[in-house]
């Protein structure tokens, strides 16, 4: 876990009370708050009525979910890290390995001024619209990314490709989780 030895305490804080206001399901894990846990779930939408006609992955997306954020020691200037820790087969999400969320904001867009409530909506975004055109190299992932084009995703904005044929970004599971064999699946398990 990280230590929120340089972190701006008072930042800490206010981002708390915000995340409390607006997401009881979240909470932080020790003092002052640096990691936070907390559940989600799709509720409505298309994924929400893919999963009524019990279509596969789109089942797993309305069960509650746990994720994990941890803010490192250059936040805000840097993004948390946020782990999946429920199984999910998602294309942008691996679960159990730190930092294996594909989310936009979590990378390239992140910008010092956005807070833990952009990340933890953009966390239900990626439930409740799935982006299989950046999708992760894990069996599961490409699967479900599969699914996911075949019924349109994603629906939301300008990303819906409105070409006949996709582009597809593969990425990569970040490097500091892979094992010596390539072609070695990562297994985990959550102990509680």
């Amino acid at each position: 876990m990280w230590a929120a030895k340089n972190l701006d305490v008072e930042l800490l804080y206010k981002e708390k009370k915000a995340v409390n206001h607006q997401f009881p399901m979240v909470t932080a894990l020790n003092d002052p708050p640096s990691i936070y846990e907390g559940l989600l779930r799709c509720e409505k939408g298309e994924v929400k009525k893919l999963a009524e006609e019990k279509i596969w992955p789109f089942t797993e997306y309305v069960n509650w979910h746990r994720f994990r954020l941890e803010l490192l020691n250059e936040y805000p200037i840097k993004p948390p890290i946020v782990t999946w820790l429920t199984e999910i087969s998602h294309p942008n999400i691996v679960p159990n390995i730190p930092g294996a969320v594909c989310v936009s904001i979590l990378g390239e867009s992140w910008k010092p001024n956005l807070r833990l409530a952009s990340v933890i909506n953009a966390l239900y975004y990626l439930l409740s619209d799935p982006n299989p055109t950046n999708v992760f190299d894990h069996p599961n992932c490409l699967k479900a990314a599969e699914v996911c084009r075949k019924y349109g995703f994603p629906k939301m904005g300008e990303r819906k490709v409105k070409e006949e044929t996709a582009h597809v970004n593969v990425i990569p599971i970040p490097a500091s989780c892979l094992t010596e064999k390539r072609d070695e699946i990562l297994r985990f398990k959550i102990v509680e």
